[in-house]
């Protein structure tokens, strides 16, 4: 798997979901994806935290998905 840090196409990007983040880096696959949106049905709980009680994913994973969404967003409202 990438590490997130390591994947240099993130400026090509003008948004992108939590879930596609970790998809593109190869952290999570579709199924994954899709049993956190069924079980985000049922408990209110973050993406991340299911991805990490499942351990899909670990801490550090989530903390540089969310830096890089972050990145983005924050890359997205300067221009």
């Amino acid at each position: 798997m990438k590490n997130l840090y390591d994947i240099d196409d993130w400026s090509d990007v003008s948004f992108l979901r939590l879930g596609e983040i970790l998809i593109e880096s190869g952290k999570i696959n579709l199924v994954h994806l899709s049993m956190v949106l069924d079980i985000q049905r049922y408990r209110k709980m973050p993406m991340g935290e299911i991805l990490i009680s499942m351990k899909v994913i670990t801490k550090k994973d989530l903390t540089q998905a969310l830096h890089i969404q972050k990145y983005i967003q924050k890359r997205c409202n300067n221009d």
